[in-house]
């Protein structure tokens, strides 16, 4: 119980010391400040050592061995404190692109969201667009063998009705001819009677 309650402790005073992302970046901010002065100064020794031990040994009639060491050891102290202060400009600086990463990451995951989304909503809108075309194609086909058979019907009645008209006139010939025949001959008996008629008057007297 104890070790539960203490975890507990721990876990909500970690929550509570754990720094925002703003104050993260205002740390790193700060820590990069300090952390280039450092790389400065070290800098500086550096080259400050570098001076004397050239000054010690080049620069004098009588080199004193001791204080060449001296300098030596402090130029080699120097440039491990450089090596050490750029490491850990290395890693401030890893940890602040890792920041950046991840708020870019958000950002994209956010826009990808975003866009999928609006895909998704396209999509749906062209599914209903297509399933309004195959509502239309079916009814279309559904009505397709009633204008067949009115087309077919339209289309026989029409070559009768051709036939009709262009066979007509032939027969009305005929019964012209047939008539102009009839009514020729009807003339020619007529006109046949009335000769006839004296003859046999003649012959008589």
């Amino acid at each position: 119980m104890g070790a539960g309650c203490t975890a507990l402790v721990v876990a909500v005073v970690a929550r509570k010391l754990e720094l925002t992302k703003a104050e993260k970046h205002v740390h790193n901010f700060m820590m990069d400040t300090q952390l280039c002065k450092r790389v400065k100064n070290t800098a500086a020794n550096v080259l400050r050592e570098t001076w004397l031990i050239y000054k010690h040994t080049k620069l004098v009639k009588k080199i004193d061995h001791a204080k060449v060491r001296k300098h030596q050891r402090k130029f080699l102290q120097a440039i491990h404190q450089l090596r050490s202060v750029k490491m850990e400009q290395r890693k401030l600086n890893d940890q602040a692109n890792t920041l950046v990463d991840l708020a870019k990451t958000q950002n994209v995951m956010y826009d990808l969201v975003s866009e999928l989304q609006e895909r998704s909503e396209e999509l749906d809108k062209r599914i209903g667009s297509l399933e309004d075309k195959l509502d239309s194609v079916t009814g279309s086909l559904q009505a397709l063998p009633c204008l067949i058979s009115q087309a077919i019907t339209q289309q026989q009645q029409d070559f009768l009705d051709g036939f009709v008209h262009r066979f007509r006139p032939a027969s009305l010939g005929s019964e012209r001819s047939e008539r102009s025949e009839r009514s020729w001959t009807s003339t020619a008996r007529r006109r046949r009677s009335p000769s006839t008629a004296p003859h046999t008057s003649s012959d008589s007297g």
